[in-house]
């Protein structure tokens, strides 16, 4: 009894010991391969150098901060309304201009709305949709970009054209 105990000590220390082992052995063919588990009983684990570079870090912590996802980013900016080439209405009714911010507006970033080359706003917003003030009647385009909290342009949209137009009142209005 005593023996036995011993032998399957003996032989859950070798398999312990085992667990990081590395076998190398080459086939019939001539190619190396390389296992974990001994290929016949014969097979003596190979001695590995240690890995030279930093230690690898546990899966819980962050590789990389919030800053630097934000930094290595590639952010793209696009004008969603008025669409290129829309005719709208000058009148009582505001225009809407409205982007889209891809992968997404991160918090501390911000728009700038651009109409004709001229801010829209006296700061930077971080709304994805804002009221234009009145526009003359005619043809304009639209820009917006896309600002870090440093004030650095990090991308802008491509320019969309729409027109306002005068309001016109119906042909066949029912007059008062």
């Amino acid at each position: 009894m005593k023996g036995a105990l011993i032998l399957w000590l003996c032989l859950f220390a070798a398999t312990a010991a085992a667990d990081d082992a590395v076998y190398r052995y080459i086939d019939a063919n001539g190619v190396a391969h390389y296992t974990d588990r001994a290929p016949d009983r014969h097979a003596r684990p190979i001695h590995l150098a240690p890995l030279s570079g930093p230690r690898p870090t546990q899966r819980s912590q962050t590789f990389y901060s919030p800053e630097a996802l934000r930094e290595a980013a590639r952010f793209s900016v696009r004008v969603e309304s008025p669409t290129p080439g829309e005719r709208l209405d000058s009148g009582a009714t505001p225009i809407i201009a409205a982007a889209s911010v891809m992968p997404a507006l991160v918090s501390g970033f911000h728009l700038v709305y651009q109409v004709d080359e001229r801010a829209v706003t006296a700061q930077p917003v971080d709304a994805l949709s804002i009221a234009l003030p009145p526009l003359d009647p005619g043809v304009h385009e639209l820009r917006v970009v896309l600002l870090d909290a440093q004030g650095r342009e990090l991308a802008r949209s491509p320019t969309s054209s729409f027109e306002v137009g005068r309001t016109t009142m119906a042909r066949n209005a029912p007059k008062r």
